[in-house]
């Protein structure tokens, strides 16, 4: 079977510092099919505003190469990356009273990364709908299957219109239903595009794949409220990269002062402000010897408070660290070192961090939702979104060095054994290949 896989996505990421979670999920497709080699023939697509068109496997090939030396994802320790080694020291450096805001760390700006790279060259970008047109009429008599993995342009549904045309089977990767199902927590206008990415994927998909029964569960209950047709779904959880595993961060550095990491975009769906309130009641109780909180992630949209509180505390801005575009083994030896992963989230549709941790061995405190419940497998404390009191107590509790409470949730994790991403692409490429070449 000749695999269609869209590509838009990852092939505007090199302007882009570390990678979200989306991200990770589109390269990691990417590297299994098209730098592997490991499923057949394989068409990368991407799409334009101009047109849809495809990239010849080499350019793509040299395209993804370049994004993985952007990401550091061939370095060996965290020691080799200086950005971290700096983070190091700002945790382990005692908290300074009465500072006023978080210290805040960033690894470079985007003028700067855009001097360093490139992206496509026109004369492949300007060839890509001829290259599309010949590849289709190639393949006109063999299975073929079409396959988009993160929500990129899923909300103009004329971009896809070709599908149907030629007859081609076509499967989808939702990562959540976030936007119309809280658009409180999402930027203005997310509600209605991702009712047209979902309105597309209902009009074209053949075969749904979700990150989690949760989504599932979310993604059918708005297709029913909408009276559209829910295609034939298939639940494959993602999947964990080779750094975030014990072995691989041996070599990595780790601080040597008690702290906590929160890693994750700042915006409010992940309950920010509320961790900010935790942390209060953890300087009030502990003085000088409460740890650091280091969050880690971009800020994002409608975050105006917890900026004010990054920018601003002088309560508790000595104990924050703020940091953005960590390397993946940095970010890796920075959990396996942490007390705990916090991750006090209203709603997700997956959560990368906390199966990350796990996976290290490191104990997870995270938000009472359905999906960390799917997720954790009874391996992370899960405390209520707005226990406050029960946060700190735990918090208060993991941070001394001989916690039992620690102990017994690291225990916990060790016996958590991880979704690889092969595994996940391998899942996913059963699916599609029993889709059928007409839609039931």
């Amino acid at each position: 079977m000749t695999l269609f896989l869209d590509l838009t996505r990852i092939s505007s990421r090199l302007l882009r510092g570390a990678p979200t979670g989306i991200d990770r999920v589109e390269y990691a497709y990417a590297e299994e099919l098209v730098l592997n080699e490991r499923y057949g023939p394989v068409v990368p697509i991407i799409t334009t505003p101009l047109a849809v068109g495809a990239i010849p496997v080499p350019t793509m090939r040299d395209h993804l190469k370049k994004i993985e030396a952007g990401w550091l994802r061939d370095r060996v320790s965290a020691a080799d990356d200086p950005f971290y080694m700096e983070l190091k020291q700002v945790i382990e450096t005692p908290s300074e009273a009465g500072q006023t805001g978080a210290t805040r760390l960033r690894r470079q700006t985007r003028r700067q990364a855009a001097a360093k790279t490139l992206q496509f060259p026109f004369r492949q970008i300007a060839a890509a709908p001829g290259l599309l047109r010949r590849t289709l009429t190639e393949t006109r008599q063999t299975r073929r299957c079409y396959f988009h993995a993160s929500h990129t342009q899923l909300d103009k549904p004329g971009r896809f219109a070709w599908l149907g045309t030629n007859g081609m089977p076509s499967v989808f990767l939702i990562h959540d239903a976030i936007p119309v199902d809280y658009p409180e927590f999402c930027s203005p206008g997310s509600a209605e595009r991702h009712h047209r990415r979902l309105k597309t994927v209902s009009d074209r998909a053949d075969l749904v794949i979700v990150n989690s029964a949760a989504t599932e569960t979310a993604v059918a209950r708005y297709m029913n409220q909408e009276g559209w047709r829910v295609p034939k779904t298939e639940v494959v959880h993602l999947g964990v990269d080779r750094w975030f595993t014990p072995a691989t961060i041996d070599t990595s550095p780790t601080p040597q002062t008690p702290y906590f990491v929160c890693v994750g975009t700042i915006e409010p769906r992940k309950n920010l402000i509320f961790l900010m309130n935790v942390w209060r009641g953890v300087v009030e109780r502990l003085g000088r010897q409460a740890p650091k909180l280091v969050l880690v992630g971009r800020r994002g949209w409608e975050n105006e408070n917890i900026v004010d509180v990054l920018e601003r505390s002088r309560e508790i801005g000595g104990h924050l660290v703020e940091v953005a575009d960590l390397s993946d083994l940095g970010l890796s030896a920075l959990i396996k070192g942490a007390r705990a992963l916090l991750a006090p989230s209203l709603v997700e549709g997956f959560s990368l961090p906390v199966a990350e941790a796990l996976a290290l061995g490191t104990p997870v405190v995270a938000s009472d939702i359905a999906v960390h419940r799917e997720i954790a497998d009874d391996r992370a404390l899960l405390v209520g979104t707005l226990d406050g009191n029960s946060w700190v107590d735990a918090i208060a509790a993991i941070c001394p060095p001989d916690s039992a409470l620690r102990a017994e949730w690291a225990g916990r994790a060790s016996g958590y054994m991880p979704m690889t991403w092969g595994r996940h692409v391998e899942r996913t490429m059963a699916a599609i290949d029993a889709v059928r070449t007409e839609r039931t």
